[in-house]
Formats: structure tokens, sequence, C-alpha cells
């Protein structure tokens, strides 16, 4: 890959660099220390699969000449995902310029493109990707659903697409998966194995909403309701072990409870206690693993009044006790 930089030393390592480093369990982290920028590069490159997420903190004066474009030369699909920031882009063979916010997802095949990303104003804008060989995808995928015979067509001619719905943000699930991609505890095969079956998941997933029908917006009239249905999830996050009731939150947005329970079941699929629901038994279900906490310990930091209560949640929403995953 080419890269052309507004300044020599903007992202470390460089384009190239990446593509040149040998494979490994163990994901690569590169600091980022320059001035008006802080942050890191996290790459994790493992057969057919590689993983990466920037995570950059830009002054406002620096996001005002910020700019990073390079050309695809790699066979490879993108599955893509805005945890945070404000991200405007161009790709050569789509007309105009998109606009990214937190939330928003793509799979994108752009071999033989040019791409240009630009940052929108200060603060943090983290970005997640799975990249997946062309010809592993087709291998995986080609045989399982008749409804991606077209990305599998346009893969095997090598023509770029892209797929999206930027009205809808990733779920919950998504999140989850996307954690336990970097979170796992196995070597080896078996983690190739877990690795490629938890992208497949997080496809599954991402496919069903890109291709769900559209629904008639009927309480959301402009971009501003959408973005207070933003900040009614932020604000969620901001509080999951402590979270306002609906009117509460209704208040802290500006709107009112019937609009926040439709506008948010609209632009998130769920509800408002379903997203924290899920949101706090994934947040749950990682200390389980990767703690000593006790379970009622747990429970009582995700909200929970009784262990029981946990216990009945947890099981309905993984399927199994939350003492089962410690055996």
């Amino acid at each position: 890959m080419r890269q052309e930089r507004r300044r020599k030393d903007y992202i470390v390592p460089s384009f190239e660099e990446i593509q040149g480093l040998p494979d490994r369990e163990d994901p690569y982290c590169f600091p980022v220390f320059l001035p008006e920028i802080e942050g890191q590069l996290r790459i994790l490159k493992l057969g057919s699969m590689g993983l990466s997420e920037g995570c950059l903190e830009l002054s406002d004066k620096m996001a005002e000449q910020s700019g990073v474009r390079h050309f695809n030369d790699q066979r490879l699909l993108e599955m893509n995902f805005v945890m945070s920031g404000n991200i405007r882009q161009r790709v050569g063979f789509l007309p105009g310029e998109m606009h990214f916010v937190k939330g928003y997802h793509n799979l994108v095949y752009n071999v033989g493109e040019w791409e240009q990303n630009r940052f929108v104003g200060g603060g943090v804008h983290n970005t997640f990707t799975v990249h997946v060989c062309a010809d592993r995808f087709v291998q995986l995928f080609a045989a399982h659903s008749s409804m991606m015979d077209g990305l599998i067509g346009k893969l095997t001619n090598d023509t770029p697409f892209m797929v999206d719905r930027p009205a809808m943000a990733y779920t919950p699930q998504m999140e989850g998966v996307i954690h336990s991609l970097w979170n796992n505890p196995f070597t080896g095969g078996v983690k190739r194995l877990y690795l490629e079956v938890k992208m497949m998941e997080l496809l599954a997933l991402q496919w069903d909403q890109l291709m769900r029908v559209e629904r008639p917006v009927s309480v959301l009239r402009n971009k501003e309701d959408v973005e207070t249905m933003h900040l009614a999830r932020d604000l969620l996050l901001r509080n999951i072990h402590c979270p306002p009731s609906l009117a509460q939150l209704a208040r802290m947005c500006g709107t009112n409870e019937f609009k926040l329970k439709r506008g948010f079941k609209e632009v998130f699929n769920e509800t408002v206690f379903g997203y924290f629901n899920s949101v706090r038994l994934e947040e749950a279900r990682l200390l389980v693993l990767s703690t000593k906490k006790t379970l009622t310990e747990i429970a009582g930091e995700m909200g929970f009044a009784h262990p029981q209560h946990f216990s009945r949640a947890f099981r309905k929403r993984f399927g199994v006790a939350p003492g089962e995953l410690r055996k």
C-alpha cells in the first residue's frame, strides 16, 4: 500500500510496515505520541484474519489539518465500526464524501481504490476493523447464505462495494463480539478457529441489521432528534452502574418519555431497558471471565438487587449460569 500524509510522522507505523508484519497470536501495539496527537494503534494478524483498532486523541488544532490517504491493493473484506469520533471519508468508487459518527458500521471491499479519511474536530477518534482475506470469506460463506450471493460474486470478480445503513447503529451484541475478539484465552489453532467463528457471528449480526426492511420513522423528524437518541445512549452508558429512570433520562436529554421510548427503539432496534440490560450483562460476563470477584460482588456492581436476579438474567441472556463459566 502507498500512503500520502500531511505530516511525515502522523501515523506509526506506515501502511507498508503494517503489511509486512508477521503473524502472531498477541496483538502489536504501537503508541502514538506526537505534538497535538496521542493514542495507540493495535493490530492482530493471524492467518486469513486480522483485527485493527486505532484510537487517537487530537487537539482541535490538529483535527483541522489531519488527513490520511492510502491506496488499497490487498484483497481484504473489511467490517468497519466507529466506536467514537467524527470522520469524513472519500473512496474512489463512490461519489461524494461520507460522514461517520459513533455507532456507524459497514461492509467494504475496495481493492484497487483510493481511500481518504479526515477527522472532524478534536477529541477521541476510535475505529475498529475486521479484515478477512477475500478467498477465505468466499470459502466460509458461499455455501451458507444465498442472500450473500451478490457479495460473493463481487469478491470473486474484484468489484468494489460498500454496504451500510447509516441510520442504524451497531448493537450491544455486536459490541460484545468485538470485545471477545480481542479478549479470549485461546492459543494456537483453537485461537484461529475461535476468531473465525466470532467473525462469522459478528457478520451474521451485522448482515441481519443491514438487510432489515426499512420501517417508517414516526417520531424522529430531523437530525437533532437522532442526535438526542445517541445522547440518551451515551448518558445510559456513562451511568451503567446507577442508571437514571426513563423520566430522568428524558429530562437529561431535553425530550419526553414517549419520544425517548419510540425514538430509541427506532435508532437502536431495542428498548431503553433492553439496551441497558444487554450492555450490563455483557460487562458482567467480562468480569466473570477476567476477574476473581465473587458473583455477589459482580451482581451488586451491575445494579442487581439480589444475586438470584443476576443469575436468572445472565442465564436467559447467555444460556448458562455465571458460575458455570468459571468451572
